[in-house]
C-alpha cells in the first residue's frame, strides 16, 4: 500500500497532531481502504488529493462519534460522617455470643432461633430468618464476621447512611436465608451473620452498578471482584455456616442495590434525619423476631 501511495502524486495532509492521535485516526483511514502516510516532521497524515474528500468525512464521523469518549463517571454522593455505630452492633453480636456460646441443639437460643427449614416451612416460623443472624457457630465464625463484616459494613453505612444501611442488612439478610432454604430440596439448619455480610458485599456491587449504567469501569468491578473473593475465602468456613446463604445474600443485596440505586429511593433516605429511625426500626425488627421466638 505505501509503494502504491509513492507512486501518486499531490499528497496533502487531512489531520495533524500528537503520534497517538495520528496512530488512531491512521487506524480509521486504514479501516476504509484509504492509502495514506505518516509524516513524522509534521506530525501529519498525508493522503492523495482524490482521497482527501473521503478521508476528511471518515476522520471527521470519527471524531464525532468520540467526542465524548470516554464518558466521565457519575458523581460519587456525599459520604455519611465517619461516626457509625458499627463498632458498637459487632460489640453487641459477640455480647450475645458470650450468653448464647456456641452451637447447641440442646439451648433455646439455638432450638427455636436457628436457621431451620422444616420449621419456616412447615411449621411458619418466620422469626428463625432474622434470630439467625444474630446467632454464631464458633468464635472463630464470630470473629470472621465481626472484622470482615464490619469493615465492609463501615464502608456500605457510609455511602447510603448507617441506619438504610443497617435495615437493608436486615431484610436481604432474612431474605437471603428465605431463598436458600426454599432452593434447597432436603432439611437444613444454619447460623450466622454472615448472610447479612455478603449481602453487603451485593449491596455495594448493585449501587456501583445502578450507578455507571452500561459504562464498563472500574468502579463497578472492584467490589464485584471483592465479593467473589470473599465468598470464595470465606464462604464454606466453619460449622453450621452455610455457603448457599452467602451466596444468596449476596444475589438478594445486588438486586436491592441495583433497583434501591436506580428508582432513587436509597438516595431518598440517605438525608441524616432518617438514619436514627432506620437503624432503631432494624433493632426493633431484630427484638420482635427474638420475642416471638418466645414459647
Amino acid at each position: 500500500m505505501q509503494h502504491e501511495l509513492d507512486r501518486r502524486t499531490g499528497l496533502i495532509p487531512v489531520a495533524e497532531g500528537p503520534s497517538d492521535q495520528m496512530d488512531s485516526l491512521a487506524l480509521v483511514l486504514e479501516s476504509v481502504g484509504i492509502l495514506h502516510r505518516y509524516d513524522p516532521e509534521g506530525n501529519r497524515l498525508l493522503v492523495a488529493i482524490d482521497d482527501a474528500p473521503a478521508a476528511l468525512f471518515h476522520l471527521d464521523q470519527y471524531r464525532r462519534e468520540n467526542l465524548h469518549w470516554p464518558p466521565k463517571p457519575p458523581p460519587m454522593p456525599a459520604q455519611s460522617p465517619l461516626v457509625q455505630p458499627t463498632v458498637v452492633t459487632m460489640v453487641l453480636l459477640a455480647l450475645f455470643f458470650a450468653h448464647t456460646g456456641s452451637w447447641s441443639p440442646d439451648t433455646v437460643w439455638f432450638a427455636r432461633g436457628a436457621l431451620d427449614s422444616a420449621a419456616i416451612l412447615d411449621q411458619g416460623q418466620w422469626w428463625r430468618l432474622l434470630t439467625a443472624l444474630t446467632l454464631h457457630a464458633d468464635p472463630a465464625h464470630l470473629l470472621g464476621n465481626c472484622l470482615i463484616g464490619g469493615v465492609i459494613i463501615h464502608l456500605l453505612g457510609r455511602l447510603i447512611g448507617y441506619g438504610q444501611c443497617w435495615l437493608l442488612l436486615i431484610f436481604t439478610g432474612a431474605l437471603g436465608n428465605l431463598v436458600n432454604i426454599l432452593f434447597r430440596q432436603q432439611p437444613h439448619l444454619s447460623v450466622g451473620f454472615s448472610t447479612s455480610v455478603f449481602a453487603a458485599i451485593g449491596l455495594l456491587t448493585g449501587l456501583q452498578m445502578a450507578r455507571f449504567g452500561r459504562q464498563f469501569h472500574r468502579g463497578f468491578l472492584l467490589p464485584l471482584g471483592a465479593g467473589a473473593g470473599l465468598l470464595a475465602f470465606l464462604g464454606v468456613e466453619g460449622v453450621r455456616t452455610d455457603l448457599g446463604a452467602h451466596l444468596f445474600g449476596c444475589v438478594c443485596g445486588f438486586c436491592c442495590g441495583w433497583l434501591g440505586q436506580w428508582s432513587g429511593c436509597i438516595a431518598r433516605l440517605r438525608s441524616p434525619g432518617w438514619q436514627a429511625p432506620l437503624f432503631i426500626l432494624a433493632l426493633l425488627i431484630l427484638v420482635i423476631a427474638w420475642i416471638r421466638m418466645l414459647p
